[in-house]
């Protein structure tokens, strides 16, 4: 059958093409798409083939993170039907052009493995992002905290804002630094207990706001030698944790040195597994993690080249953005 997709059809360029889809195989169930979410800062790598962990294989349909239903089932499946709602992370075809990972697209097979249920009480919408929420999920739940530590996350992005939401799960005292205003008036309202604007009086500024009592924890999302080197001071010798989150392209860039002068821990994120990702929809489902007011753009899935161009040049403010389909 033909259905429309996302293309990332050469370096730079994005297309909407007429895709074939085979049926089902094997293990394989098809989804109508109802709703997909664009990741801005992998998909952004992957248009222009930075994205350091494997080469983009142009032309290839990207994201990894759509919401649909059941069309069809393949041979062997077992435990899933025709009508049930589900998350998918990864299509699964053969023919050109390619999944990478395979979620912008109308109707699409993937397999079972890369199925998650959808909890009563979960927004599609919100579910059509699980994967970036995860990451945030991720960043939160790895250091080592109590309930009351002050946590802050640096970057305004959704990576950013869903680390600042899960870290007050935990019931830890958030402060969210980025330097977008619309962001953080976003994170002010929905993510974090305090959102503090990029300035040299960042530290003095997060001190005053704790008290001048140690931070325990930060959540590093945009992940530069100049913003570490700014924040490194809210950390105590032996005891600062540092959790890096998201993709860093190239080559290393974290002082080594630095770090290891003042006997820092550090965690490393990456990835999604099962456990994870049933974690965060649970919380999702009780409202503890959520998207929805963070969409700043939900447009048909045709207007997927402009949706990218606007992320390139930054021609406007954006946090969120979902495909309808």
């Amino acid at each position: 059958m033909k259905t429309r997709a996302v293309v990332f059809s050469a370096i730079d360029e994005v297309e909407i093409q007429d895709i074939e889809m085979p049926a089902p195989a094997a293990d394989e169930v098809q989804i109508q798409t109802s709703f997909s979410s664009i990741s801005s800062g992998t998909e952004g790598w992957a248009l222009h083939n930075l994205f350091t962990w494997a080469p983009t294989p142009f032309p290839a349909v990207p994201g990894y993170q759509r919401v649909g239903t059941i069309s069809a089932v393949g041979d062997g499946v077992d435990g899933w039907n025709e009508g049930d709602s589900v998350m998918a992370t990864m299509g699964s075809w053969s023919s050109s052009p390619v999944p990478f990972w395979g979620s912008h697209v109308g109707v699409a097979n993937s397999k079972t493995e890369h199925l998650f249920r959808l909890p009563e009480g979960v927004d599609p919408i919100d579910a059509a992002a699980t994967v970036v929420i995860q990451v945030g999920y991720n960043a939160a739940y790895r250091p080592y905290m109590e309930p009351g530590d002050w946590v802050v996350v640096i970057g305004d992005g959704p990576i950013g804002q869903f680390g600042a939401q899960a870290a007050r799960v935990r019931g830890g005292r958030t402060i969210l630094v980025g330097h977008r205003q619309q962001r953080l008036d976003a994170a002010a309202a929905f993510s974090a207990d305090h959102a503090l604007a990029e300035s040299p009086e960042m530290v003095e500024q997060i001190r005053a706001i704790t008290d001048q009592h140690h931070v325990p924890v930060i959540i590093d999302t945009v992940q530069r030698h100049d913003v570490q080197a700014a924040y490194l001071p809210l950390l105590q010798r032996e005891e600062g944790q540092i959790v890096y989150s998201g993709f860093s392209p190239g080559e290393t860039w974290a002082s080594m040195a630095d770090l290891h002068k003042a006997e820092l821990t550090t965690h490393y994120i990456s990835g999604i597994t099962r456990p994870r990702m049933g974690a965060t929809l649970q919380l999702m489902a009780k409202g503890k993690l959520t998207l929805s007011p963070l969409i700043t753009h939900r447009v048909s899935f045709d207007q997927a080249p402009a949706m990218y161009q606007m992320i390139d040049t930054k021609s406007e403010p954006f946090l969120s953005i979902v495909f309808e389909w």
